[in-house]
């Protein structure tokens, strides 16, 4: 257990160096190094860091630079549109609204 949580501490510095680069090339070394650990030691990528990477090519998403991230309402529902400027993959993830309570 010790040794998931030391391997998950790791991914997330190499992501944190992923992202205060400005080199773009080291950002998706920084990425694939993570998700070879990841892989390697089986241990799950946060999903708050996962939304920063591609589906389709598997490199960073740095909003801005090589993503646009939208937030769109459609039918009722909030939804996140991050669109990737390398690969012209398009993901979307619905975002749960919490309710509140009438007291």
């Amino acid at each position: 257990m010790r040794r998931k949580i030391r391997i998950l501490k790791e991914i997330i510095r190499i992501m944190e160096l992923a992202f205060s680069t400005n080199d773009l090339n080291l950002a998706d070394r920084y990425v694939e190094i993570a998700k070879r650990i990841s892989m390697k030691a089986r241990v799950r990528i946060p999903s708050y860091l996962k939304l920063f990477i591609c589906r389709g090519c598997k490199r960073i998403l740095i909003p801005g630079k090589t993503a646009r991230f939208r937030i769109k309402q459609k039918g009722g529902r909030k939804m996140i549109v991050i669109s990737c400027f390398r690969c012209g993959h398009i993901y979307r993830k619905i975002v749960e609204s919490r309710e509140i309570s009438n007291k």
